[in-house]
């Protein structure tokens, strides 16, 4: 099935091209989630099951909230997921507070652990073909600028250049909805 067909079937709730989904993915998101909690304290492989089912649960609940023509279906799928470990790892920090004297906790927030993966994913999209594709290697493939040159053959110069580029219009994008980006 084409992202398109996907999209249309999963619209009008059919449980037969979420199954041949989950068969499809399940085992890439597995990778994706593993990396981000396997090797986290009190984490396991029962935490990463439960992600990579949150994750076809939310596109099942929600799958407007992917675009064909933003990107692809298993790019959007990785990222959510990399997004909800992310946001999974933030939550078991946020519960456990750190005393720094008698009189002050820190904690991270609640805002702090819920960043809109969908507006991130979004945002990245509307980056230019090269700009994205470096942006996606680097951040979320977490490939060194080396390897990005390797794998696209672009020259390191320009690597360097769309990755500072991106980041500034990522950044600026999310200033100008309130938010903030690392």
């Amino acid at each position: 099935m084409t992202d398109e067909e996907y999209l249309t079937s999963l619209l009008n709730k059919d449980e037969e091209a979420l199954s041949q989904l989950m068969d499809t993915y399940t085992k890439l998101l597995w990778a994706v989630g593993s990396k981000y909690l396997n090797h986290q304290q009190d984490m396991g492989i029962q935490d990463i099951e439960e992600l990579v089912s949150d994750v076809f649960v939310r596109l099942w609940k929600n799958p407007k909230g992917f675009d064909p023509s933003k990107g692809t279906l298993k790019t959007y799928l990785c990222m959510m997921t990399r997004s909800m470990a992310l946001n999974k790892l933030k939550q078991v920090a946020k519960d456990m507070t750190v005393e720094l004297d008698d009189s002050i906790t820190a904690t991270l927030t609640k805002e702090e652990s819920n960043m809109d993966w969908q507006a991130f994913y979004q945002a990245v999209m509307t980056l230019e073909k090269p700009m994205r594709e470096i942006i996606i290697k680097r951040y979320f493939y977490e490939m060194k600028p080396k390897d990005i040159q390797e794998k696209t053959g672009y020259d390191s110069k320009l690597i360097d250049n769309k990755l500072y580029q991106g980041k500034k219009q990522l950044q600026k994008q999310f200033k100008e909805l309130g938010g903030e980006l690392g």
